[in-house]
């Protein structure tokens, strides 16, 4: 049996003006003249993929595919669909489809051409289609990768849900972004670079603001905090002293001016000579 999305062992049968008619020794299949690395004779045998072609026909190709049934791989979006979904290239002449079924429902959120989503394939009324990998299925690849805390990575996002994103690194490694350490919205396919933040059990978590933003977000929660358990107020300045700045928050003068001024900026604290004070509302 000649199977579909597969490699498959095959004999020349005979040639046609088209190609060459491939046998299992039941049922035929074309492989084209453009699509076998040389000339073969009656008899011989060929290892050839089986996709199919535009009219939903099983068709040999020796050009080694991205994917297949059993193997996952990265392929690009060619073409986007409204109401129907996105046909990524898999190295074939047919390009294959990926549902809306497995896309977000805001179409705003799908891959743009060119992007890169990482699937594999199945079969559906007898036509390959393709299925995006989820969170488990990229785990399964157990890449022989390690990432430290902080490292920073290139990747593509492959998953948006309502508490974060997932994202596929050019390693394979997933890592989930939660909506916390996210700056705005992000599609499918879009290329990020990720702030490894922590493992646990094997599994990657990141932030895609960086370590410098954290660090200041931080700063201004101890500010803000401090204000907040002191009756909004506090003395110190922009002008205080290290040694000061040190004494009440535990902070260096350098980080305590950077949050400062982003929460100034914001309109969340005002001050005089000698102290600061929560903005009234």
């Amino acid at each position: 049996m000649i199977k579909l999305g597969e490699y498959n062992q095959l004999t020349v049968k005979r040639k046609s003006d088209l190609g060459y008619m491939l046998t299992d020794g039941i049922n035929e299949v074309l492989l084209h003249y453009k699509e076998s690395s040389r000339e073969y004779n009656v008899n011989d045998t060929v290892n050839v993929f089986i996709y199919s072609d535009k009219g939903k026909r099983p068709t040999a190709t020796e050009t080694e595919p991205l994917c297949t049934l059993e193997k996952s791989g990265v392929c690009k979006v060619v073409e986007v669909f409204s109401g129907m979904g996105v046909f990524v290239n898999i190295n074939t002449p047919k390009d294959v489809l990926i549902s809306k079924d497995y896309l977000p429902y805001n179409e705003s959120l799908w891959p743009l051409v060119g992007e890169r989503m990482l699937i594999s394939l199945k079969i559906k009324h007898d036509i390959l289609v393709g299925k995006p990998l989820n969170r488990f299925d990229i785990i399964a690849l157990k890449k022989n990768v390690n990432y430290a805390d902080y490292e920073e990575v290139e990747g593509f996002v492959v998953r948006v849900s309502e508490k974060g994103i997932g994202i596929a690194t050019n390693d394979l490694m997933y890592v989930f972004v939660p909506n916390s350490q996210l700056r705005g919205d992000y599609r499918v396919g879009q290329e990020v670079k990720v702030t490894i933040t922590k493992a646990i059990n094997g599994e990657y978590y990141g932030s895609l603001i960086s370590h410098k933003e954290n660090m200041i977000d931080g700063d201004r929660k101890i500010i803000l905090n401090y204000l907040n358990n002191h009756h909004g107020v506090m003395k110190l300045t922009a002008k205080s002293s290290s040694e000061e700045v040190e004494a009440l928050l535990k902070l260096s003068r350098k980080a305590f001016k950077r949050a400062y001024g982003g929460l100034y900026k914001d309109h969340l604290i005002e001050f005089d000579d000698n102290k600061t004070y929560l903005t009234k509302k």
